[in-house]
């Protein structure tokens, strides 16, 4: 759901905020623009035509783009007004009689408005956008000598829809907040099991690293004679490389698992923590990390090699520490993976 909808936002139960509504939008407002031409035959001016075809699309974004429910009292006038506005622009450009009863088209694109203004929690000021474009069709008519009624007459039909919708609305808004909160259950179900799916998947392959590891070095102790030197030294090596996985996560990398293996087998003392500050970074600058403590390690003779990831929200994402024959030194990284002191 949308940062900026509060729960019970009917826009979610109808998928207002989504890219289709926008897509579907922005079709109605192409269909705008083409009745608009198809039926200027006759109009005495091109800007009044405009002007109301634009009033109607404007209104029409604003009821998908406002958040709040019900809808916010300020959009709320502007679209109940976008009828009566929309269809005076049209009405004074056309002559009187319409040339094609389609001229009169402005009155259905107010009522979608109004119907939508409804669902969106203001079935008050729909219909007095429904009355209103009535009023302007029926001033039209008798300023035109065919008479109030003959002119308001185009809009009565709309009355049927406007009531549907309303009713509507009383019958959907009330469930609304039910529905977000089931699909919001829904959700959070589905991203537990995920995440519960992926923990196990995740223990399953850290398992089989193990057995793959440790097996055999358990069965020989456990069954063979007295481990040699070299056994005794694998067992060291191997115990390191576990405490490597466990401690520094965001380092189990074959590269970096390799190096401080032969490392280590050369006598320097190797170690790797990992405080999480390198999780949630950019892949290149964890790479650039990355290369930088294998090219440590396998340049590393003696001495001691310690990498650390520090903790979120520190300037200096990861250090490297030397200390051999040389003296000591330290290399850090900022956010972005590149060096920061040497």
């Amino acid at each position: 759901m949308d940062a900026t909808m509060s729960a019970g936002d009917i826009r979610g139960v109808l998928g207002l905020h989504t890219r289709w509504a926008r897509v579907i939008v922005t079709l109605y407002v192409g269909v705008l623009v083409l009745v608009t031409v198809q039926t200027s035959r006759g109009a005495s001016s091109w800007w009044p035509l405009a002007a109301g075809t634009i009033v109607l699309a404007l209104a029409t974004i604003g009821l998908i783009s406002f958040a709040g429910d019900p809808l916010p009292r300020l959009p709320t006038v502007l679209v109940a007004a976008a009828g009566p506005l929309a269809s005076a622009c049209h009405l004074v450009a056309f002559p009187a009689p319409f040339l094609t009863p389609l001229q009169a088209w402005t009155h259905g694109a107010g009522a979608t408005l109004f119907c939508f203004l409804c669902v969106r929690g203001r079935p008050g000021a729909a219909w007095a956008g429904f009355v209103g474009t009535a009023a302007t069709y029926g001033f039209w008519g008798f300023s035109t000598d065919q008479g109030f009624v003959a002119g308001a007459i185009y809009v009565f039909p709309d009355a049927g829809v406007l009531l549907m919708s309303t009713f509507l609305s009383l019958t959907l808004r009330p469930n609304s907040n039910s529905i977000l909160v089931l699909r919001e259950s829904a959700q959070r179900r589905a991203a537990a099991v995920t995440a519960s799916q992926a923990a196990m998947d995740e223990r399953d392959t850290r398992l089989r690293h193990l057995d793959r590891l440790a097996r055999p070095l358990l069965e020989r102790i456990a069954h063979g004679p007295e481990l040699t030197d070299a056994e005794r030294k694998s067992c060291e090596l191997l115990e390191a490389h576990l405490r490597d996985r466990l401690r520094a996560p965001a380092l189990s990398d074959p590269r970096i698992d390799d190096a401080a293996r032969v490392a280590r087998s050369r006598g320097v003392e190797v170690m790797l923590i990992d405080d999480h500050g390198m999780d949630d970074t950019a892949d290149t600058a964890q790479q650039w990390v990355r290369d930088s403590v294998v090219d440590t390690l396998r340049r590393a003779e003696v001495g001691d090699v310690r990498v650390r990831i520090h903790p979120r929200g520190r300037n200096v994402m990861a250090s490297i520490f030397v200390d051999d024959q040389n003296g000591p030194r330290r290399t850090d990284f900022d956010i972005s993976g590149r060096r920061t002191g040497d």
